[in-house]
């Protein structure tokens, strides 16, 4: 389902077609994406939850509610990764030197999430909070998800595939099967 103040329709063409040079995400007020969209189901439930509850608050821009639900996602994902450290910094540099083989950079973006702590959201405002911003850390903490939980998943099932296919071309006539050349080769 998808909101949106504007015609969008080109009616030219019938029901069903936009208008050309449209930003159809700029245009919606209000987007539930098929079920196509959602979080990847190898990332932990407890944290596909709450990435949804904050897309759906972010999508009616309740930035209070959708950071919230960002920063218990990340916490979440400290915690099953059981990162060791004192404080939200020294943990996030914990998960990055686990997994070495993501940017560090989206480490980084991650590790300002705190920067948006209960003194912000209760005593005072913090300027550089807004959707954007929120879009960001999302975006970020999704990325790394999907390079801890998805990724390795499908590098393990295309290697199987490789070898599933091996063994049965090797079977069949040995193909695919390195030989050692003999000296008079």
């Amino acid at each position: 389902m998808h909101l949106t103040f504007s015609n969008l329709q080109d009616s030219s063409y019938g029901f069903g077609r936009f208008k050309d040079d449209v930003d159809l995400d700029q245009e919606f007020f209000y987007s539930v994406p098929t079920s196509f969209f959602v979080v990847d189901n190898r990332i932990p439930k407890e944290i596909r939850e709450l990435i949804s509850e904050a897309e759906g608050c972010a999508k009616m821009n309740y930035l209070t509610g959708a950071s919230a639900c960002t920063r218990k996602g990340i916490y979440e994902l400290l915690a099953l990764q059981r990162v060791e450290g004192a404080n939200y910094d020294d943990k996030i540099e914990s998960l990055r030197k686990k997994y070495l083989f993501i940017d560090p950079v989206l480490f980084e973006i991650l590790g300002h999430i705190k920067d948006m702590t209960s003194d912000h959201v209760h005593e005072q405002s913090w300027i550089a909070w807004d959707s954007r911003n929120l879009q960001l850390f999302l975006e970020t903490f999704k990325a790394i998800l999907h390079e801890i939980y998805v990724i390795p998943d499908e590098k393990l099932k295309r290697t199987q595939s490789i070898r599933d296919l091996k063994e049965k071309l090797g079977k069949a006539k040995n193909v695919g099967v390195p030989t050692k050349k003999t000296a008079s080769e």
